[in-house]
């Protein structure tokens, strides 16, 4: 299983588990409108030593900033 932050319709960003095969996550706008939102690998993390990797899948452009923060909040819930 691998982990993606999910950034999706100026929604707070979530963390969703996956099989490690899955390239897309699915999202539906209020509208109903289907999108499939690629699954990218934003880097690698470490902070004691021990390597993470990030997933990210969004919407739209994203800057270093909004991973980071999301990367930071999803390393102090786990």
């Amino acid at each position: 299983m691998k982990k993606v932050i999910v950034f999706f319709n100026s929604q707070s960003a979530e963390v969703v588990r996956t099989l490690e095969g899955v390239t897309a996550i699915k999202r539906n706008y209020p509208n109903g409108e289907e999108v499939h939102l690629p699954i990218s690998l934003a880097g690698i993390h470490s902070v004691t030593g021990d390597q993470i990797e990030i997933y990210v899948a969004s919407d739209r452009e994203l800057c270093l900033g909004e991973v980071e923060n999301a990367v930071n909040n999803f390393l102090k819930e786990s």
